[in-house]
């Protein structure tokens, strides 16, 4: 077979398939559809239907007692004229509306009178008599809803008998609220009693109270039920047949259809081939020369159809390949710059600002981006803040919770997110740079979020391909690393600061902040002041409870005395039991004061933690004061020493200033 038969045949087959698979499934659509629309409808007339009897039901009592109010009808229950009592319901039933049956009994519950007008029910189905409405149950019986044995009274007689009425369940009731194209209909234990269709003969019936079904009523059709009581229920139904006639119609429309479509499709296919297969030889002749790299390859266009728009697209693939690989070349060698950046970042430094923004601009200039900000949690990891901005004021936007905007969703699921939002639901924060067009990265250490890295454009036309998300995703894991390692960094240099018994600042930290505070005040012009502390006696408190209660105990010392400090203030462990505090812009009073607040705080309570044998401790303080006793490290701390060593010597738990420097003080460390 032919290039250009196989192309028609597929043509036809193609198109025809599709649209006799579509032709049958509307059909099936169309007419599930109309069924479907045609049994929800049965609802809100059902409602209709029941809402009737229920309005009914509900004023019948009202509606027998008020056409039975009258002197007159107590005397004639009095007598017990079966005849007159009879005349007199009669007439009154006539100005009783929804009423169908009046039954007068005596004092001792048997008929007197009554009067019934006929139901409209259907032929074989036998009216109850009076009698047995009255031996019913109260409420809904066999084809009629009654009441309870409503008691005549007489003044100063009493109870003189009662009188029951009530209305028929048949097609007067159901025609109250027919609608066009519905049947409605009584049953009464599994059997049509009433219905707004006539019916020949007895028509048992199966229902389903919980939805819809089929039901043979006057020909197929499909219903819905409500329950009354008793047995008895109202069913509303819609015919079959019209729907079946419809699907009849829907198949030969669509038949019909297909026959056209097969016919026209044919033609074109025919036609379309023949222009196809022509120039086909020359393209497959130029694709195999570009596979080859001979990317300057042309080949001819013979017409302006789709063909003739396959080969320009041929000549311009031909184009764009070349320069696609001139592209692809150019990012390869800008990724491989940005990773050598980063690179040489992280060799060259541990300070956490520059690795920021070092990641932050490699990453918005590996994709063109114009703009971009590095955020980052706070403490409390509830919010992120931008710790690094690039091409944006640091003061344009603030603190974004977890979650909202762009960024805030990127945190709080660890997924990358990008604006314009696939789904359309998604809009930045106030809070963000307000560029139309985000992608939002999040860091990564340890399997946990500890930042999101989002680059921004204003050409709301230029959105960030996969390429890009994939490129910003790879820069953002080597951008966590080098976050990790200067985090690591940070954690080790404040562990060689810290003392690992109390948590507070060791001897080395104190040095190095001596320095910077000594600087300050040296260039300003400013003073502070020193403290040196000893815990009175801790010796013995190791003999009689032991070194772990005494660590115990250096380690609420240290916490007494940090909450009487300012922020600003250094405090350190010296050695042992030995502590020393840096008071920045702190003159000799101040610090005094200072140490007053500390021996306080020291001997107030006893130390201990429930259930432990409480200890009572006092403490020692030393006070040398800048540039007074000294402008050196040493002098200052050998000032504060000596004054300490004074303070033991004094009898411990009291304050003592240093002397001043021109007096030789001799001083040895204090124990």
């Amino acid at each position: 077979m032919s290039l250009q038969r196989r192309l028609t045949l597929f043509f036809v087959l193609i198109v025809i398939l599709p649209l006799a698979v579509a032709a049958f499934v509307i059909q099936r659509v169309v007419v599930t559809e109309i069924s479907r629309r045609a049994v929800e409808s049965l609802e809100p007339s059902l409602d209709a239907a029941v809402a009737l009897y229920n309005d009914r039901a509900q004023a019948l009592d009202e509606r027998v007692r008020g056409a039975l109010q009258f002197p007159q009808f107590g005397r004639l229950l009095r007598k017990g004229d079966a005849d007159e009592l009879s005349a007199f319901l009669d007439q009154r039933i006539d100005e009783a509306s929804n009423v169908d049956f009046l039954i007068a009994l005596d004092a001792g519950g048997r008929e007197t009178g009554s009067v019934v007008r006929p139901g409209s029910f259907e032929d074989f189905f036998e009216q109850p008599t009076a009698q047995e409405i009255n031996a019913s149950q109260v409420g809904v019986g066999t084809g009629f809803t009654r009441t309870a044995p409503i008691p005549v009274r007489i003044a100063g007689r009493g109870n003189v008998g009662s009188v029951i009425g009530g209305f028929w369940l048949d097609r007067d009731l159901l025609l109250g609220s027919s609608q066009d194209g519905v049947v409605f209909s009584v049953i009464s234990d599994g059997e049509v009693i009433a219905s707004t269709v006539p019916l020949e003969r007895p028509t048992p019936v199966e229902i389903d109270l919980d939805g819809p079904f089929t039901i043979d009523i006057d020909g197929e059709a499909q219903g819905r039920a409500r329950a009354l009581e008793n047995g008895m229920s109202i069913v509303a139904s819609t015919p079959s047949a019209p729907l079946a006639a419809l699907s009849g119609r829907v198949i030969t429309s669509m038949i019909g259809l297909l026959i056209l479509a097969i016919l026209g499709t044919s033609l074109l296919a025919y036609l379309l081939a023949r222009i196809i297969t022509q120039p086909l030889e020359e393209l497959s002749e130029g694709a195999l020369e570009i596979a080859e790299g001979r990317y300057d390859r042309r080949v001819k266009v013979r017409s302006r159809d789709e063909v003739g728009k396959l080969a320009l697209a041929f000549n311009d693939m031909s184009d764009r390949l070349g320069e696609t690989i001139t592209e692809l070349s150019t990012s390869r060698d800008k990724l491989q710059r940005a990773v050598q950046r980063i690179g040489e970042t992280l060799r060259s430094t541990h300070d956490m600002n520059q690795i920021l923004e070092s990641i932050l601009n490699t990453a918005v200039d590996a994709v063109g981006a114009d703009s971009g900000v590095l955020w980052r949690f706070t403490s409390t990891r509830s919010d992120l803040y931008a710790s690094a901005v690039f091409n944006y004021p640091d003061d344009t936007f603030g603190r974004l919770a977890v979650g909202e905007g762009v960024v805030g969703l990127a945190a709080e699921r660890g997924v990358v997110v990008t604006l314009p939002d696939p789904d359309g639901g998604l809009s930045g924060s106030a809070s963000e740079p307000n560029a139309p067009v985000v992608l939002a990265t999040p860091l990564f250490s340890q399997d946990r979020v500890i930042g999101v890295l989002a680059i921004y454009r204003e050409d709301a036309e230029r959105p960030f391909e996969k390429e890009d998300g994939q490129t910003v995703v790879f820069l953002a894991e080597q951008g966590a690393v080098a976050i990790e390692n200067v985090l690591l960094h940070e954690e080790a240099h404040r562990l060689s600061v810290m003392d690992s018994l109390t948590g507070i600042w060791n001897r080395r930290f104190f040095q190095m902040q001596f320095r910077q505070v000594l600087a300050t005040a040296t260039r300003f012009e400013r003073t502070f002041s020193v403290l040196m502390l000893d815990i009175d006696h801790f010796k013995d408190v190791n003999d009689a409870y032991g070194h772990q209660r005494g660590d115990a105990i250096l380690v609420e010392f240290a916490q007494r005395v940090g909450q009487t400090l300012r922020e600003v203030d250094t405090f350190a462990r010296y050695g042992g039991e030995e502590f020393i505090c840096l008071l920045s812009e702190t003159d000799m009073n101040g610090a005094a004061t200072t140490a007053d607040k500390i021996l306080e705080a020291i001997r107030a309570h006893p130390f201990g933690a429930i259930g432990e044998v409480p200890v009572d401790l006092t403490v020692s303080i030393g006070v040398a004061a800048y540039p007074e006793h000294g402008d050196k490290y040493g002098a200052l701390v050998d000032a504060a020493d000596g004054a300490l060593y004074r303070a033991k010597q004094a009898g411990r738990n009291c304050v003592v200033l240093a002397e001043e420097p021109e007096q030789p003080s001799g001083l040895k460390l204090a124990t």
